[in-house]
């Protein structure tokens, strides 16, 4: 700690001092006080003030000289609030109990940041898995000479599936506003998203049925039509039998516009319709399948939560499975426009 940064520090303290010295010896001299007692006086208040200045200096000095000695030492500078004793003086303390939250607030930081990785790695090992799997039968083909167009094309679309799933995962833990919200009319991405499908619902021989979609939402397209996309391929995996029926319906309520897609398939087990939207969740049915990853709905919870929807599912197991997505019209979704 500089001797004359303090000094300088307590500039003030300094000159009140003076100011003091003078009012004492402009007293005494009006009132005729012995100079004797003037200079005792005097000395009382200086000697006082100085004791005061030089205490503080010597405890502050003391404390951070330790702060500066162990902060050098130390290679993880982060630490230092573990090795501080705790100092005499209100400021120190203040200073102490700062780094404290700071530092606590930094580990959750870092916490959360590590636990984002690991999944993402773990969701990557999941996601490398599975495009093997279609890769392999592309391989295949192509070492056999197969020329079915049909089967590579399904094959294709399976990878592109996937590397579209990895894509929107990884712009949903991005921190940066990664979508537009505007306005767009409902219809037209469904429509959107049920002709990127067609091949894959023609092969299937799925119904589709649309009814009461002419309606405007504030949304972002290419968002919207990932997770659908993924509410449809969860309804041709889990269709009943060789072909299923899809229908897409919607309603108004005062704060919102709900889209339904229902599909007449196998359904969801009620012990699993609690946990369908957690990470790698296959649950019953989806055991059944060696296609089923469980991350679908998982990403398309966490983009609707980024774009401020709603999304939650309503299932009867060998009846039906309905995945409901409201859309806000309140005055924050105005704002954005």
């Amino acid at each position: 700690m500089n001797r004359k940064a303090y000094i300088k520090d307590k500039g003030l303290a300094v000159m009140v001092l003076l100011v003091i010295w003078i009012f004492v010896l402009l007293f005494g001299k009006a009132f005729r006080v012995p100079a004797p007692f003037l200079a005792l006086v005097l000395f009382l208040v200086t000697s006082g003030t100085l004791l005061v200045i030089v205490r503080e200096y010597v405890r502050r000095r003391r404390f951070y000289s330790d702060f500066l000695e162990k902060l050098v030492q130390l290679e993880d500078k982060y630490l230092i609030t573990e090795m501080l004793t705790e100092p005499e003086f209100l400021e120190g303390k203040l200073l102490v109990d700062a780094l404290y939250d700071i530092d606590k607030s930094m580990k959750e930081a870092i916490n959360d940041l590590e636990a984002s990785v690991m999944e993402f790695k773990e969701y990557l090992e999941l996601w490398v898995h599975e495009i093997k799997v279609p890769l392999s039968g592309l391989l295949l083909m192509n070492y056999n000479h197969n020329t079915d167009s049909d089967s590579q094309r399904m094959q294709l679309l399976k990878m592109q599936q996937y590397v579209e799933q990895i894509l929107f995962y990884a712009r949903g833990d991005a921190s940066q506003k990664d979508y537009l919200l505007k306005k767009c009319r409902l219809e037209a991405v469904v429509n959107k998203v049920l002709i990127a499908h067609k091949e894959l619902l023609i092969g299937s021989r799925m119904q589709i049925r649309k009814k009461e979609l002419d309606r405007e939402i504030i949304t972002d397209a290419k968002w919207l039509e990932f997770i659908l996309g993924q509410i449809v391929n969860n309804s041709e995996k889990y269709r009943k039998g060789t072909k299923g029926e899809l229908m897409f319906d919607s309603y108004e309520e005062q704060e919102k516009i709900v889209l339904v897609v229902e599909d007449r398939g196998i359904g969801i087990a009620s012990s699993d319709l609690d946990r369908v939207f957690e990470k790698s969740f296959t649950g019953k049915n989806g055991r059944r399948t060696a296609q089923s990853t469980g991350m679908g709905l998982y990403i398309c919870q966490k983009l609707c939560r980024k774009l401020g929807h709603e999304i939650w599912i309503e299932s009867e197991e060998g009846s039906y499975t309905r995945v409901y997505l409201a859309f806000g019209k309140n005055a924050y979704y105005e704002k954005v426009m």
